[in-house]
């Protein structure tokens, strides 16, 4: 009995140690005076961030907002995650095809944010690529008669999705003329200036560098662009790609680093099931702020984020309640 107990408590010990592992947190953060973000993860292993490289809040959002969802680009939770490894990619769901958006969201449940950010990690760990075969069009000389206005956008793409910079950046000043942006009006700003001012070959020699990072920034702005010509095929392939990142989810990943910059704070932010989450809060090394000045401003800061995630969830319900009428 006392062999069979020992057994026990050091299977614990080890399952303990191994899900520590697997699962790593910030253990330690501080803010340099040299411009950059230590951390130090549970596992030991360290990280450094230099302050350009993060995404800056540059000021909080107030009573008005100036889009219809508040989005950073947050790491995925443990939870969230996990939910979505119990998908199977390859089972059929009639109602998940329709569109991309409704795909991700039968898939993976949560609302505009996690359907971004989901995207996003897909991208930047390569299970989604938008060159990938099934995101070919098939060649073709037929043309319709009339011809029309999605013929003409679309007929010198290669792909469903506007693949190179100046096919997309092209649609995206139509849509932008036309005020027919859609969700690309709720991308963050740094964004869509990134996706401007790329050329083709600074993108491929971002692919190249492997810096996806950057490039999926760009990419979730082109799938967005190309969202209303998926067809089922398509849709199918980005959920399954979706699903197969999480699956393969790397908890030894960067932690996500937002910087709010009206605070001089920095912040390690996760997403789960029911919005943004603070895992870590730091401020400036240059500031000498009392314990009781700290802590004013960690409510300050945890209440904006409690209120963007009550904001985001009205946002979507709204938009639930007019996709299903």
């Amino acid at each position: 009995m006392k062999k069979f107990n020992l057994l026990v408590i050091f299977g614990l010990i080890v399952c303990s140690f191994a899900i520590q592992a697997q699962n790593p947190a910030v253990s330690e953060m501080s803010w340099g005076l040299d411009y950059q973000i230590y951390l130090k993860m549970t596992n030991d292993s360290s990280y450094t961030l230099n302050l350009s490289d993060l995404f800056h809040i540059k000021s909080a959002p107030r009573d008005e907002y100036g889009s219809e969802f508040i989005y950073y680009p947050v790491a995925l939770g443990e939870a969230f995650v996990n939910d979505i490894k119990k998908q199977n990619p390859d089972e059929e769901n009639p109602q998940a095809s329709k569109t991309l958006w409704s795909a991700l969201h039968e898939t993976i449940g949560g609302g505009w944010i996690h359907f971004s950010n989901s995207l996003l990690y897909a991208l930047e760990t390569g299970q989604l690529k938008l060159t990938a075969p099934l995101m070919e069009r098939p060649k073709t000389k037929w043309k319709p008669d009339p011809i029309t206005e999605t013929y003409k956008r679309t007929r010198k793409w290669k792909y469903y999705i506007p693949v190179y910079q100046k096919l997309a950046i092209k649609e995206y000043k139509i849509r932008f003329d036309k005020n027919e942006l859609g969700d690309l009006k709720n991308i963050p700003e740094s964004f869509i200036d990134l996706f401007l001012n790329t050329s083709q070959k600074e993108y491929e020699k971002l692919y190249e560098e492997g810096k996806t990072n950057i490039t999926a920034k760009i990419d979730i702005v082109k799938i967005l662009l190309g969202a209303n010509y998926l067809g089922e095929v398509q849709i199918k392939y980005i959920r399954s790609a979706v699903i197969n990142a999480a699956k393969i989810y790397s908890a030894n990943q960067l932690p996500s680093v937002i910087i709010f910059d009206e605070y001089n704070a920095a912040a390690v932010m996760t997403l789960d099931e029911n919005g943004y989450k603070i895992d870590h809060l730091v401020f400036s090394s240059k500031e000498d702020l009392k314990e009781e000045e700290k802590r004013q401003r960690e409510e300050l800061i945890k209440n904006i984020i409690f209120d963007i995630n009550i904001y985001n969830d009205k946002s979507f319900r709204k938009r639930l309640e007019n996709y299903y009428k």
